[in-house]
């Protein structure tokens, strides 16, 4: 599905355009429009949420083998096979950014930023609250600390894979909502936490972004493979990606009136992420479908390699926007800091996403793939 390695790309350059908005000053950006101002700053300040896409995405892609399974249509994925391959794709460009990061810091300030105590939890991407992880590593690198929380559904996956099934659609997607919305609560109500952040989007209080994909999984699955093509279907899907960019103003307004009370109990906490990862499922359902422009506009060469590297890309640019953000020519510039920070930052994480893919994602994904070819054809 190119258009779905697109979509990937367009998430994470949105999550980078954030972080590249958060270091710049000022960060208040208005335009005026005939005379009324338009608040750009808006959307620049939801890019976070480009992380949440990124679980749509990844639950819906990884559950597809099983929902096909579970309708009959192909053999169940081996889990030693899937394991093997997640853990592949993940750990190698993440090892060698912590080593790299390690050597830098040592050559600068001549002392490693962790202590030998640390390093099993960074190896196991431990970034989980304490006494579990040792927290978000923001000494480092802050995005990591979504890895673990992407690696638990990889974990949890192969044992929730039998309710990816229409016949248990609803059961999924309550059991899904339900633990979000009950572990949110709890952290809030009982824990309240410094680092909210944190604690609130750990795996249960995530599982609305990976239900919802996994249920597109089925609803996919179901309509384009179970049953014959529906063009009540398609026409149904369409009408909903047309509504989705009223859906995202409203989000973008709503986030803006109330973003102080958003690390509350409160609606918009339990609310937010839902309505958007509901809009971000359709965005998916489309292109799966290979519905209206979509397909084409996302699966260009362009995007399509964005989406190939797009997980260095993610790594990377953190890093890369904090080194820049202490350089004169950005330090020192008047006025908006945003354009130029924010090209930069592209630049350099993108040629630092391609030497890791080329460098070490690459390979491994091409070991995985020869040692399952080697695995599916063993005698059993």
């Amino acid at each position: 599905m190119p258009a779905l390695t697109g979509l990937r790309g367009l998430c994470a350059l949105w999550v980078l355009v954030y972080h590249a908005w958060a270091y710049a000053t000022p960060r208040e950006i208005i335009f005026s429009v005939f005379g009324e101002p338009i608040r750009f700053h808006v959307f620049l300040s939801l890019g976070w949420s480009g992380v949440q896409a990124l679980f749509v995405l990844s639950a819906f892609l990884l559950t597809i083998p099983y929902a096909r399974a579970n309708a009959g249509l192909s053999p169940k994925p081996r889990t030693f096979s899937y394991i093997i391959r997640r853990v592949a794709r993940v750990f190698p460009a993440y090892y060698l950014q912590l080593f790299l990061l390690l050597c830098i810091s040592w050559f600068v300030s001549q002392r490693l930023v962790i202590s030998p105590s640390q390093l099993p939890h960074f190896l196991l991407m431990l970034f989980t609250p304490p006494p579990v992880g040792v927290g978000s590593p923001v000494n480092i690198n802050g995005v990591w600390w979504t890895l673990p929380i992407e690696l638990s559904f990889y974990l949890l996956l192969p044992l929730i894979a039998w309710l990816a099934s229409w016949r248990w659609k609803s059961l999924l997607l309550l059991l899904c909502l339900a633990s979000m919305i009950g572990w949110r609560y709890y952290v809030l109500s009982v824990i309240n936490p410094d680092q909210k952040h944190l604690w609130v989007a750990q795996l249960p209080g995530s599982m609305d972004s990976f239900g919802l994909g996994m249920l597109g999984a089925v609803i996919h699955v179901q309509y384009t493979q179970v049953r014959s093509k529906s063009k009540v279907y398609s026409r149904t899907l369409l009408a909903l990606l047309c509504a989705t960019p009223l859906v995202l103003i409203f989000l973008g307004r709503w986030m803006a009136e109330l973003y102080e009370t958003y690390w509350t109990v409160s609606t918009i906490l339990f609310s937010w992420t839902l309505i958007f990862n509901l809009a971000v499922l359709i965005v998916v359902l489309n292109c799966a479908n290979n519905q209206f422009f979509l397909p084409r506009v996302l699966s260009n060469r362009l995007l399509f390699y964005l989406g190939t590297v797009s997980y260095g890309v993610y790594l990377w640019h953190a890093p890369i926007g904090k080194w820049l953000q202490k350089l004169t020519w950005i330090d020192q510039m008047e006025g908006y800091q945003f354009p130029r920070l924010a090209v930069a930052m592209f630049l350099l994480s993108l040629l630092a996403a391609t030497f890791s893919w080329f460098l070490v994602e690459k390979k491994a994904i091409a070991l995985t793939k020869r040692s399952s070819s080697k695995t599916s054809i063993t005698p059993q």
